[in-house]
């Protein structure tokens, strides 16, 4: 709590005024006070004064606190309001509680005035630091999605094929339409498998190659050939680098492939024909070269378009949302059947790497499955992870504030064609008024958009433990 806290009080009797300040001023509460009595002056006091709470007696001769409740409300609304009155029933004092009052006080008992106070900024602090970092997040998303966007569209413009890969060389997740058009082979056949266009004469060039780019070395300008899908041989020019994860470890590949198939035919021509031929060539081989460079640092390069350090934070935020999901995406792709997913063994590996995230809550906090053999599609897969993810995060962040002990359950069941998800926790629960659909949770509504994607329904049940239910159908 800081010093000097504006204090704005609505009290028409002095001797009332001074006890209040009196007991402020014993409890070490380092204030200034402006006193009213009348709308006019409450009005202007709160858009001059700016106070950091208000104390209000319920009843004046000219205005009330019920009035000045509601004024506040409407001008300051992030602002502490406490009534402080003589007689002040119970039923009507929770009435007003409802209504947007922080807290009341009784004046024969204003003892209570100091912790009152106190306990109000608090949670009014908390409450703004809460809403900017919610704000934080939200720019951070927006920011990452239009990050998103312009990388897609630059890979799947790129007249280059662009292909990410495993350190022992199969495919990872990025095949571009030009990748397609080029090699022949459509995204979904090559997903998790060894380069297909590479012929056995090949092979150990390739090996040499992947083993260079994972001790770190950048290759550009390697022709290599190779055999489309329809068997006809072409000429590549391939560039490679090695990718890095947040922690800076070599975790994979990033190749580029530009059919040079006729610069070759042309190079072979002018070899037989012309010398200025082949200054021609020349000059073609080294603007191909210059492009290849730009493409092949597209991905190393993405996170230093800017040196601002707040820029340079936020992307850095962007990154570990990435790592989440990229997580989550290669566990789906790790599976030998390519059209369906084992989901109960993909929770237990999504709840080990939660938990770990959340390493300082291991000792507190208990994860138990409870799994049926359920396999998945790898879009509904996909949805569900993310739902599974967002809702125990959440558990983590919010259920066990502390060193606070407790359970956190996960159900996933088949009944009949309907597939079944359960996330329990038996931590401090939601708050009384909690309205999922007016939440401000960017969590949550991650939920309920997943869940609409799926075509089912979310369910929360909050007596005794709290529970988030999906229902939809599997089939």
């Amino acid at each position: 709590m800081g010093s000097n806290i504006r204090i704005l009080i609505l009290e028409d009797v002095p001797l009332d005024l001074e006890l209040m300040e009196a007991e402020l001023k014993r409890d070490n509460i380092d204030f200034i006070s402006r006193c009213v009595e009348e709308e006019v002056e409450y009005r202007k006091e709160i858009e001059e004064f700016k106070p950091d709470i208000i104390l209000a007696d319920h009843s004046l001769p000219h205005f009330d606190g019920i009035s000045a409740m509601y004024i506040a409300r409407e001008l300051v609304p992030e602002i502490p309001f406490i009534f402080v009155s003589g007689q002040m029933g119970e039923e009507f004092a929770v009435e007003m509680l409802k209504e947007g009052a922080t807290d009341y006080v009784l004046k024969h008992n204003l003892s209570k005035l100091s912790h009152a106070v106190k306990r109000a900024l608090r949670e009014a602090e908390e409450h703004r630091n809460k809403k900017e970092a919610e704000k934080a997040l939200i720019e951070s998303e927006r920011c990452l999605h239009d990050l998103n966007i312009y990388l897609e569209t630059i890979i799947n413009a790129s007249p280059f094929a662009i292909i990410d890969l495993y350190p022992d060389g199969r495919v990872k997740s990025l095949w571009n339409p030009a990748a397609e058009n080029i090699f022949g082979w459509k995204k979904t056949e090559v997903m998790g498998k060894p380069l297909p266009f590479l012929d056995d004469n090949r092979q150990p060039d390739y090996e040499e190659i992947i083993e260079n780019v994972i001790s770190g070395e950048f290759k550009s300008d390697m022709e290599l050939e190779c055999a489309k899908n329809d068997g006809t041989l072409i000429y590549t020019m391939m560039a490679t680098a090695p990718l890095l994860n947040v922690d800076n470890n070599i975790q994979g590949v990033m190749a580029t492939f530009a059919d040079i198939s006729g610069m070759v035919l042309a190079e072979k021509q002018i070899k037989a024909s012309l010398e200025e031929k082949e200054v021609l060539l020349r000059e073609i081989h080294h603007r191909v070269k210059n492009n290849l460079q730009i493409i092949s640092s597209l991905m190393s390069l993405q996170s230093e378009y800017t040196q601002e350090p707040e820029t340079l934070k936020m992307f850095q935020e962007s990154k570990n949302r990435i790592r989440s999901m990229a997580l989550i995406h290669e566990k789906l792709y790790q599976s030998k059947d390519m059209a369906h997913i084992d989901f109960g063994e993909y929770l237990k590996s999504l709840t080990e790497m939660l938990s770990s995230f959340h390493r300082e809550k291991k000792d507190d906090v208990n994860v138990c499955l409870n799994c049926e053999d359920v396999f998945l599609e790898i879009d509904t897969a996909i949805s569900l992870g993310l739902i599974v993810n967002e809702l125990v995060s959440n558990c983590f962040k919010h259920a066990f504030p502390g060193s606070r002990k407790g359970n956190i359950e996960i159900n996933l069941l088949m009944v009949g064609g309907e597939c079944k998800l359960e996330v329990v926790d038996d931590g401090v629960g939601l708050s009384g008024d909690f309205d999922l659909n007016h939440t401000n949770s960017l969590g949550l509504q991650i939920v309920q958009t997943l869940t609409m994607q799926l075509k089912g329904n979310l369910e929360i049940e909050k007596e005794n433990k709290t529970l988030f239910r999906v229902l939809f159908n599997a089939n």
